[in-house]
C-alpha cells in the first residue's frame, strides 16, 4: 500500500514537473515572440504574425503592439505630408514672387537711371536704400528656392570626374570682389590638379557660400586660408579665417537652416548659406566640419576620394 502511494505521489511530481516544464516553455517561447515583435516595430518593420484567434494574453499583447505600430506609422506619415505641404508651398511662394521682384527690379534700375541724370542726392540715396531691399528679396527668394527643392529631392547632383581645384578657384573668383572690398586676402596652397566626382555648378555654390561666410565675419585688412590635403578616403579642404569666429558648442549649430551665431547678431545675413552648402556636401557623400578657434574659425570640407 506504501509502495502504491509512493509511485502514485512519484508520478505526480513527475507529471507536475512536466506540465511546469511545458508551460515554462511556452511562456519562454510568448515571451521572445513579443521582444521579437517589439524590435520589429523599433525597426520599422512591417509586422504579420500573429495570431489574432487566439484568446491568450500573448495574442492580446501582440494585437495592442500591432496597433500601436499603426498608431506611429500613420502619426510619421502625417508628419511627412505636413512637412512636404509646408515645403511645396514655400518653393510656390517664391515661385510667385519672381515676377513681381523682377518687375521692381527693373523699374528701380529705370528710376535710379533717372535720379542720376538730374543728380538728385537725396532722392538717389532713397533709390540706393530700394534697390538694396530689392536685392536682399531676390537673395532671400532664389534661397528658399533651392532649400525646397533640396529637401524635396528635386535636385540632383550630377556627379562627373571633373578637376576640383578648377571649381574651387571658380568659386574664389566670384568671391573676389567682396574680399577686395574689405582688403581681404587668401592665402591659398592647394594642388594644381585634384580629380573628384562631383557636380561643378553646386559644388562651385557651396564653397562660394563658405568662402562667403568668411569674408562677411572678417575684419577689414585680414587673411583667410585655403588648404587642402588628402587622406586614404577623403579630400580634405580647409576653410581658415580670423574673424569673430563662433562660440564653443555652436559648431554643429551654425549648419542649421537660419541659425546665427550670437557672435554674428550685428552682421546682415539670413543663417542660409552654411546650411545650403552642407545640404550640397552631404548630396556628394561628403561631410562638413565647423571647428572653433582662439581666432576665427575653420570650416573643414570632406569629399569622397
Amino acid at each position: 500500500m506504501k509502495i502504491l502511494i509512493f509511485i502514485v505521489l512519484l508520478i505526480g511530481l513527475v507529471i507536475g514537473g512536466l506540465v511546469y516544464l511545458y508551460e515554462n516553455y511556452l511562456r519562454t517561447n510568448e515571451m521572445i515572440k513579443i521582444n521579437k515583435l517589439t524590435e520589429d516595430i523599433i525597426n520599422n518593420k512591417e509586422v504579420l504574425y500573429y495570431d489574432s484567434c487566439k484568446e491568450t494574453l500573448c495574442s492580446k499583447t501582440e494585437n495592442q503592439l500591432i496597433r500601436i505600430q499603426e498608431i506611429l506609422e500613420g502619426r510619421r506619415k502625417e508628419a511627412e505630408f505636413k512637412q512636404e505641404e509646408i515645403q511645396r508651398l514655400i518653393s510656390e511662394i517664391a515661385h510667385q514672387m519672381r515676377t513681381p521682384l523682377a518687375n521692381i527690379k527693373n523699374y528701380t534700375e529705370l528710376l535710379q537711371e533717372s535720379f542720376n541724370e538730374t543728380n538728385d542726392s537725396l532722392n538717389a540715396e532713397y533709390m540706393q536704400n530700394l534697390q538694396t531691399s530689392e536685392e536682399q528679396l531676390c537673395f532671400l527668394v532664389e534661397s528658399f528656392i533651392k532649400m525646397a527643392r533640396l529637401e524635396q529631392g528635386l535636385i540632383q547632383v550630377h556627379l562627373q570626374k571633373q578637376n576640383l581645384i578648377e571649381t574651387i578657384l571658380n568659386a574664389l573668383g566670384e568671391i573676389q570682389q567682396k574680399a577686395e572690398s574689405k582688403n581681404i586676402y587668401f592665402q591659398v596652397e592647394l594642388p594644381e590638379h585634384v580629380i573628384c566626382e562631383h557636380d561643378k555648378n553646386w559644388m562651385c555654390e557651396a564653397f562660394y557660400n563658405f568662402f562667403d561666410n568668411a569674408v562677411k565675419y572678417s575684419e577689414n585688412g585680414s587673411r583667410i586660408d585655403i588648404t587642402m590635403k588628402q587622406t586614404e578616403m577623403f579630400y580634405k579642404i580647409m576653410v581658415r579665417d580670423y574673424g569673430i569666429g563662433i562660440k564653443k558648442g555652436e559648431e554643429n549649430l551654425i549648419f542649421q537652416r537660419f541659425y546665427r551665431s550670437e557672435y554674428a547678431k550685428e552682421y546682415e545675413g539670413y543663417g542660409i548659406g552654411l546650411y545650403l552648402s552642407r545640404k550640397i556636401i552631404l548630396l556628394h557623400r561628403g561631410i562638413v566640419k565647423a571647428k572653433h578657434m582662439d581666432q576665427g574659425l575653420l570650416i573643414e570640407i570632406n569629399l569622397p576620394v
